[in-house]
Protein backbone atom coordinates (compact mmCIF):
# COMPACT_ATOMS: atom_id res chain seq x y z
CA UNK A 1 0.00 0.00 0.00
CA UNK A 2 2.75 2.33 1.00
CA UNK A 3 4.40 1.62 -1.79
CA UNK A 4 1.43 2.50 -4.26
CA UNK A 5 0.95 5.86 -2.96
CA UNK A 6 4.74 6.95 -3.22
CA UNK A 7 4.36 5.73 -7.06
CA UNK A 8 0.80 7.75 -7.07
CA UNK A 9 2.81 10.93 -5.63
CA UNK A 10 5.93 10.00 -8.27
CA UNK A 11 4.01 10.47 -11.04
CA UNK A 12 4.70 13.64 -13.30
CA UNK A 13 2.44 16.51 -13.07
CA UNK A 14 1.37 17.23 -16.70
CA UNK A 15 -0.48 19.97 -18.85
CA UNK A 16 -3.60 17.70 -19.14
CA UNK A 17 -3.82 16.65 -15.35
CA UNK A 18 -4.02 20.52 -14.22
CA UNK A 19 -7.67 21.59 -13.46
CA UNK A 20 -9.57 23.94 -15.15
CA UNK A 21 -8.79 27.01 -13.21
CA UNK A 22 -4.96 26.17 -13.43
CA UNK A 23 -4.90 26.18 -17.48
CA UNK A 24 -7.13 28.91 -17.79
CA UNK A 25 -4.44 31.03 -15.30
CA UNK A 26 -1.54 29.50 -17.90
CA UNK A 27 -3.16 30.69 -20.68
CA UNK A 28 -3.89 34.07 -19.73
CA UNK A 29 -0.17 34.50 -20.42
CA UNK A 30 -0.86 34.13 -24.22
CA UNK A 31 -0.46 37.66 -25.79
CA UNK A 32 -1.90 37.13 -29.37
CA UNK A 33 -4.97 36.13 -31.35
CA UNK A 34 -2.69 33.56 -33.28
CA UNK A 35 -1.31 32.03 -29.65
CA UNK A 36 -5.21 31.77 -28.46
CA UNK A 37 -6.68 30.28 -31.36
CA UNK A 38 -3.67 27.56 -31.51
CA UNK A 39 -3.59 26.53 -28.34
CA UNK A 40 -7.77 26.28 -28.92
CA UNK A 41 -6.96 24.14 -31.69
CA UNK A 42 -5.02 21.76 -30.16
CA UNK A 43 -7.06 19.49 -28.38
CA UNK A 44 -11.02 19.50 -27.12
CA UNK A 45 -10.25 20.46 -23.67
CA UNK A 46 -8.00 23.79 -24.13
CA UNK A 47 -10.87 24.77 -26.69
CA UNK A 48 -13.38 24.21 -24.07
CA UNK A 49 -11.54 26.49 -21.61
CA UNK A 50 -11.01 28.94 -23.77
CA UNK A 51 -14.30 29.48 -25.28
CA UNK A 52 -15.78 29.48 -21.81
CA UNK A 53 -18.14 32.44 -21.14
CA UNK A 54 -15.47 33.89 -18.36
CA UNK A 55 -12.28 33.51 -20.25
CA UNK A 56 -13.57 34.89 -23.48
CA UNK A 57 -13.66 38.20 -22.15
CA UNK A 58 -10.13 37.71 -20.76
CA UNK A 59 -8.63 36.99 -24.64
CA UNK A 60 -10.73 40.25 -25.85
CA UNK A 61 -9.35 42.26 -22.85
CA UNK A 62 -5.66 40.69 -23.54
CA UNK A 63 -5.07 40.99 -27.45
CA UNK A 64 -3.91 44.34 -28.12
CA UNK A 65 -2.45 43.38 -31.74
CA UNK A 66 -4.47 43.10 -34.89
CA UNK A 67 -6.23 40.21 -36.21
CA UNK A 68 -4.00 38.59 -38.46
CA UNK A 69 -4.50 37.86 -42.20
CA UNK A 70 -4.60 34.22 -43.17
CA UNK A 71 -5.14 35.19 -46.46
CA UNK A 72 -7.89 35.68 -49.68
CA UNK A 73 -10.63 33.46 -50.96
CA UNK A 74 -11.76 33.73 -54.43
CA UNK A 75 -14.98 33.23 -55.65
CA UNK A 76 -14.88 31.95 -59.20
CA UNK A 77 -17.18 33.48 -61.68
CA UNK A 78 -19.71 30.19 -63.15
CA UNK A 79 -20.19 28.33 -59.66
CA UNK A 80 -16.54 26.54 -58.98
CA UNK A 81 -15.44 25.86 -55.70
CA UNK A 82 -13.52 29.25 -54.49
CA UNK A 83 -9.73 28.96 -54.75
CA UNK A 84 -7.58 30.58 -51.55
CA UNK A 85 -4.33 32.30 -51.64
CA UNK A 86 -2.57 32.47 -48.64
CA UNK A 87 -0.86 35.09 -46.78
CA UNK A 88 2.78 35.99 -46.33
CA UNK A 89 2.81 35.14 -42.53
CA UNK A 90 6.57 35.17 -42.36
CA UNK A 91 7.67 34.31 -39.03
CA UNK A 92 4.85 33.89 -37.42
CA UNK A 93 4.63 30.25 -36.45
CA UNK A 94 1.04 30.41 -34.50
CA UNK A 95 -0.54 31.64 -37.44
CA UNK A 96 1.22 28.64 -39.76
CA UNK A 97 0.47 26.12 -37.31
CA UNK A 98 -3.15 26.78 -38.06
CA UNK A 99 -3.16 27.21 -41.61
CA UNK A 100 -1.59 23.57 -42.13
CA UNK A 101 -4.01 22.11 -40.30
CA UNK A 102 -7.10 23.53 -41.66
CA UNK A 103 -9.10 23.17 -44.64
CA UNK A 104 -8.44 25.89 -46.62
CA UNK A 105 -8.75 24.12 -50.28
CA UNK A 106 -12.46 22.54 -49.65
CA UNK A 107 -11.36 18.93 -49.47
CA UNK A 108 -14.67 17.59 -48.05
CA UNK A 109 -16.81 19.26 -50.58
CA UNK A 110 -18.08 18.15 -54.18
CA UNK A 111 -16.16 20.34 -56.80
CA UNK A 112 -18.31 22.48 -58.87
CA UNK A 113 -21.26 22.24 -56.64
CA UNK A 114 -20.40 25.18 -53.83
CA UNK A 115 -20.48 28.50 -54.31
CA UNK A 116 -19.01 31.30 -52.06
CA UNK A 117 -21.44 34.25 -50.61
CA UNK A 118 -19.70 35.82 -48.30
CA UNK A 119 -16.81 36.14 -45.64
CA UNK A 120 -16.22 37.32 -42.50
CA UNK A 121 -16.11 36.59 -38.86
CA UNK A 122 -13.60 33.74 -39.60
CA UNK A 123 -16.70 31.97 -41.38
CA UNK A 124 -17.17 31.20 -44.75
CA UNK A 125 -20.68 30.99 -45.78
CA UNK A 126 -21.60 28.58 -49.24
CA UNK A 127 -24.57 27.95 -51.29
CA UNK A 128 -25.33 25.14 -53.35
CA UNK A 129 -28.54 23.70 -55.63
CA UNK A 130 -29.46 21.45 -52.24
CA UNK A 131 -28.60 23.88 -49.26
CA UNK A 132 -26.45 26.56 -47.81
CA UNK A 133 -23.51 25.73 -45.66
CA UNK A 134 -21.20 27.97 -42.43
CA UNK A 135 -18.01 26.46 -42.89
CA UNK A 136 -15.13 27.38 -40.39
CA UNK A 137 -11.71 26.43 -42.63
CA UNK A 138 -9.68 26.53 -39.41
CA UNK A 139 -11.76 23.98 -36.73
CA UNK A 140 -12.61 22.16 -40.01
CA UNK A 141 -16.35 21.82 -39.50
CA UNK A 142 -19.58 23.13 -41.23
CA UNK A 143 -23.07 23.72 -40.04
CA UNK A 144 -25.22 22.69 -43.32
CA UNK A 145 -28.61 25.51 -43.49
CA UNK A 146 -31.40 24.85 -45.71
CA UNK A 147 -32.47 27.30 -48.41
CA UNK A 148 -34.54 30.13 -47.30
CA UNK A 149 -37.69 29.69 -49.52
CA UNK A 150 -38.87 26.86 -51.61
CA UNK A 151 -37.50 25.16 -54.75
CA UNK A 152 -40.20 26.95 -56.79
CA UNK A 153 -39.44 30.36 -55.63
CA UNK A 154 -35.72 29.85 -55.66
CA UNK A 155 -35.44 29.51 -59.23
CA UNK A 156 -37.48 32.64 -59.76
CA UNK A 157 -35.48 35.02 -57.60
CA UNK A 158 -31.93 36.01 -56.89
CA UNK A 159 -30.53 36.44 -53.75
CA UNK A 160 -27.80 38.33 -51.78
CA UNK A 161 -26.77 36.91 -48.62
CA UNK A 162 -23.78 38.33 -45.64
CA UNK A 163 -23.28 36.64 -42.31
CA UNK A 164 -24.17 38.23 -39.29
CA UNK A 165 -22.76 38.35 -35.86
CA UNK A 166 -25.37 37.07 -33.06
CA UNK A 167 -27.27 39.89 -30.99
CA UNK A 168 -27.17 37.25 -28.30
CA UNK A 169 -23.49 35.88 -27.93
CA UNK A 170 -20.67 35.25 -29.65
CA UNK A 171 -20.82 31.55 -29.99
CA UNK A 172 -24.05 31.49 -32.83
CA UNK A 173 -24.52 33.32 -35.70
CA UNK A 174 -27.18 34.81 -38.29
CA UNK A 175 -27.45 35.01 -41.91
CA UNK A 176 -29.72 38.14 -43.76
CA UNK A 177 -30.55 36.52 -47.25
CA UNK A 178 -32.25 39.75 -49.46
CA UNK A 179 -34.87 38.04 -52.27
CA UNK A 180 -35.18 40.05 -55.37
CA UNK A 181 -38.46 38.34 -56.49
CA UNK A 182 -39.37 38.44 -59.99
CA UNK A 183 -41.36 41.32 -59.78
CA UNK A 184 -38.22 43.48 -58.67
CA UNK A 185 -39.04 43.85 -55.16
CA UNK A 186 -36.77 42.89 -51.60
CA UNK A 187 -38.02 40.80 -49.01
CA UNK A 188 -35.59 39.85 -46.19
CA UNK A 189 -35.28 36.28 -44.69
CA UNK A 190 -33.12 36.29 -41.58
CA UNK A 191 -31.61 32.54 -39.87
CA UNK A 192 -31.07 32.13 -36.71
CA UNK A 193 -27.92 29.19 -35.51
CA UNK A 194 -29.67 29.28 -32.46
CA UNK A 195 -33.15 28.28 -33.20
CA UNK A 196 -32.09 26.60 -36.49
CA UNK A 197 -35.08 27.78 -38.42
CA UNK A 198 -35.56 30.88 -41.07
CA UNK A 199 -37.76 33.40 -40.23
CA UNK A 200 -39.59 35.80 -43.37
CA UNK A 201 -40.68 39.20 -43.48
CA UNK A 202 -43.12 41.47 -45.81
CA UNK A 203 -41.73 42.69 -48.89
CA UNK A 204 -39.52 45.86 -48.48
CA UNK A 205 -41.24 49.22 -50.02
CA UNK A 206 -41.33 49.48 -53.67
CA UNK A 207 -38.65 52.33 -53.41
CA UNK A 208 -35.97 49.91 -51.92
CA UNK A 209 -33.72 47.62 -54.85
CA UNK A 210 -31.18 45.49 -54.17
CA UNK A 211 -27.20 45.56 -54.56
CA UNK A 212 -26.22 47.01 -57.84
CA UNK A 213 -23.92 45.05 -60.25
CA UNK A 214 -20.41 46.07 -60.58
CA UNK A 215 -21.35 47.19 -64.01
CA UNK A 216 -23.92 46.65 -66.58
CA UNK A 217 -21.78 42.93 -67.71
CA UNK A 218 -20.95 41.87 -64.27
CA UNK A 219 -21.84 38.56 -62.61
CA UNK A 220 -20.79 40.09 -58.91
CA UNK A 221 -23.15 42.78 -56.93
CA UNK A 222 -21.39 44.88 -55.10
CA UNK A 223 -21.23 43.68 -51.52
CA UNK A 224 -23.02 44.59 -48.47
CA UNK A 225 -21.26 45.25 -45.56
CA UNK A 226 -23.03 45.46 -41.51
CA UNK A 227 -22.95 47.21 -38.61
CA UNK A 228 -24.17 48.27 -35.33
CA UNK A 229 -27.36 46.20 -35.97
CA UNK A 230 -27.27 47.10 -39.54
CA UNK A 231 -26.91 45.91 -43.15
CA UNK A 232 -25.93 48.87 -46.02
CA UNK A 233 -25.51 47.98 -49.42
CA UNK A 234 -25.28 50.53 -52.43
CA UNK A 235 -28.33 50.52 -55.00
CA UNK A 236 -26.74 53.77 -57.06
CA UNK A 237 -24.23 56.37 -57.24
CA UNK A 238 -26.09 58.72 -54.36
CA UNK A 239 -27.74 56.76 -51.86
CA UNK A 240 -26.87 53.73 -49.42
CA UNK A 241 -29.88 51.48 -48.62
CA UNK A 242 -30.09 50.56 -44.66
CA UNK A 243 -31.53 47.36 -43.01
CA UNK A 244 -31.96 47.24 -39.59
CA UNK A 245 -31.80 43.74 -38.67
CA UNK A 246 -33.77 44.32 -34.91
CA UNK A 247 -36.61 46.07 -36.02
CA UNK A 248 -36.40 45.16 -39.86
CA UNK A 249 -36.86 48.72 -41.40
CA UNK A 250 -35.61 50.20 -44.59
CA UNK A 251 -33.97 53.65 -44.97
CA UNK A 252 -32.35 55.27 -47.06
CA UNK A 253 -28.74 57.33 -46.26
CA UNK A 254 -27.96 60.53 -48.79
CA UNK A 255 -24.50 60.44 -49.75
CA UNK A 256 -22.42 63.51 -49.59
CA UNK A 257 -22.17 65.29 -53.26
CA UNK A 258 -18.27 64.89 -53.62
CA UNK A 259 -18.30 61.09 -52.58
CA UNK A 260 -17.13 58.25 -54.76
CA UNK A 261 -16.55 55.33 -52.76
CA UNK A 262 -18.93 53.43 -50.53
CA UNK A 263 -18.64 55.43 -47.15
CA UNK A 264 -17.73 52.09 -45.17
CA UNK A 265 -15.97 52.09 -42.04
CA UNK A 266 -14.16 49.02 -41.14
CA UNK A 267 -14.20 47.76 -37.97
CA UNK A 268 -11.29 45.36 -36.21
CA UNK A 269 -13.49 42.06 -37.25
CA UNK A 270 -14.10 43.34 -40.55
CA UNK A 271 -17.69 44.85 -39.88
CA UNK A 272 -18.35 48.24 -41.21
CA UNK A 273 -20.71 51.05 -39.92
CA UNK A 274 -21.83 54.09 -41.17
CA UNK A 275 -23.22 57.01 -39.86
CA UNK A 276 -25.69 60.16 -40.75
CA UNK A 277 -25.35 63.00 -40.95
CA UNK A 278 -21.70 63.05 -42.12
CA UNK A 279 -18.61 64.35 -41.00
CA UNK A 280 -15.58 64.82 -43.08
CA UNK A 281 -12.62 62.59 -41.18
CA UNK A 282 -9.25 64.03 -41.34
CA UNK A 283 -7.31 62.77 -45.10
CA UNK A 284 -4.77 60.40 -44.51
CA UNK A 285 -1.71 60.08 -47.41
CA UNK A 286 -0.27 56.81 -48.05
CA UNK A 287 1.36 57.40 -50.98
CA UNK A 288 4.62 57.47 -48.90
CA UNK A 289 3.83 53.98 -47.30
CA UNK A 290 3.14 52.74 -51.11
CA UNK A 291 6.16 53.70 -52.49
CA UNK A 292 7.97 51.99 -50.15
CA UNK A 293 6.60 48.59 -51.46
CA UNK A 294 8.77 46.53 -53.56
CA UNK A 295 6.38 46.82 -56.39
CA UNK A 296 7.45 47.61 -60.43
CA UNK A 297 6.37 50.24 -62.30
CA UNK A 298 2.99 48.94 -64.27
CA UNK A 299 1.93 50.16 -67.52
CA UNK A 300 -1.65 49.56 -67.29
CA UNK A 301 -4.95 50.76 -65.95
CA UNK A 302 -4.73 48.25 -62.78
CA UNK A 303 -1.95 49.69 -61.59
CA UNK A 304 -1.95 50.63 -57.93
CA UNK A 305 -5.48 50.43 -57.65
CA UNK A 306 -7.18 50.10 -54.28
CA UNK A 307 -9.20 47.08 -54.17
CA UNK A 308 -10.55 46.45 -50.78
CA UNK A 309 -10.02 48.27 -47.15
CA UNK A 310 -10.95 45.69 -44.38
CA UNK A 311 -9.82 45.95 -40.83
CA UNK A 312 -7.12 48.45 -41.70
CA UNK A 313 -5.46 45.89 -44.67
CA UNK A 314 -5.27 47.51 -47.68
CA UNK A 315 -5.27 45.16 -51.20
CA UNK A 316 -3.63 47.25 -53.95
CA UNK A 317 -4.29 45.56 -57.44
CA UNK A 318 -0.41 46.24 -59.15
CA UNK A 319 -0.36 45.57 -62.61
CA UNK A 320 -0.54 42.14 -64.64
CA UNK A 321 1.50 38.63 -64.38
CA UNK A 322 1.40 35.67 -64.99
CA UNK A 323 -1.97 36.42 -67.35
CA UNK A 324 -3.59 37.59 -64.30
CA UNK A 325 -4.30 40.86 -61.85
CA UNK A 326 -1.95 41.13 -59.55
CA UNK A 327 -2.69 41.79 -55.83
CA UNK A 328 -0.54 43.00 -53.47
CA UNK A 329 -2.04 43.61 -49.56
CA UNK A 330 -0.65 45.75 -46.73
CA UNK A 331 -1.60 47.00 -43.07
CA UNK A 332 -0.61 50.83 -43.19
CA UNK A 333 0.75 51.97 -40.29
CA UNK A 334 1.57 55.82 -38.48
CA UNK A 335 0.56 57.43 -41.89
CA UNK A 336 -0.16 60.65 -39.61
CA UNK A 337 2.76 62.30 -38.84
CA UNK A 338 3.43 63.02 -35.27
CA UNK A 339 4.26 66.66 -34.33
CA UNK A 340 7.58 68.31 -35.07
CA UNK A 341 8.28 65.70 -37.55
CA UNK A 342 8.60 65.68 -41.45
CA UNK A 343 8.70 62.85 -43.88
CA UNK A 344 12.30 63.30 -44.24
CA UNK A 345 13.14 62.34 -40.65
CA UNK A 346 10.51 59.83 -39.80
CA UNK A 347 11.64 56.29 -40.64
CA UNK A 348 8.50 53.74 -41.60
CA UNK A 349 8.51 50.07 -43.35
CA UNK A 350 5.75 48.71 -44.61
CA UNK A 351 5.13 44.90 -44.85
CA UNK A 352 3.78 43.15 -47.68
CA UNK A 353 0.94 40.88 -46.18
CA UNK A 354 -0.10 39.05 -49.28
CA UNK A 355 0.93 38.90 -52.57
CA UNK A 356 -0.96 36.58 -55.68
CA UNK A 357 -2.36 36.74 -58.70
CA UNK A 358 -5.89 36.26 -59.55
CA UNK A 359 -7.46 35.78 -63.51
CA UNK A 360 -10.86 36.62 -62.35
CA UNK A 361 -13.33 36.18 -59.50
CA UNK A 362 -14.53 38.44 -56.63
CA UNK A 363 -12.00 38.76 -53.92
CA UNK A 364 -12.62 38.10 -50.10
CA UNK A 365 -10.31 38.82 -47.28
CA UNK A 366 -10.35 36.07 -44.07
CA UNK A 367 -8.88 36.86 -40.94
CA UNK A 368 -8.37 34.96 -37.79
CA UNK A 369 -11.16 35.94 -35.27
CA UNK A 370 -12.05 34.70 -31.99
CA UNK A 371 -14.40 34.31 -30.38
CA UNK A 372 -15.99 32.18 -33.09
CA UNK A 373 -19.33 30.30 -33.47
CA UNK A 374 -19.40 26.52 -32.55
CA UNK A 375 -20.91 24.87 -36.16
CA UNK A 376 -22.23 21.66 -35.30
CA UNK A 377 -20.83 18.71 -37.64
CA UNK A 378 -23.88 16.99 -39.50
Amino acid sequence: MATQRSQCQGEPTTLMSLGDDMLAEILRRLTSLASFARAAFACKRLRNVISSCSYSSVVASRIMSPAPLVGYFISVIGGATPSFHRALLGSDRDVASIVRHGNFQFADFDDYSWRLMDCRHGLLLLTSDRCMAVFDPLATTHSPIPHCTSRTSHCKSSFHCILLASAADATSFRVLCLECTSGGRVRPHVYSSRTGEWRSHPLAPKGIKPPRRVDPHSNHNLPMHAGGGRVYWRTHAAVLTSFDVGSTEFSHVPLPGDLIKPPVVEGGDGSSSSSSPWERQRRVDASDEVDLLAIPAARSSHARKVYDVTAGVVLLSVGYKHNGIRYVAVRIKDTLLAEGTTKTNTKRQTLILADFCSSSGWLHPYFMAWPRPNLKVP
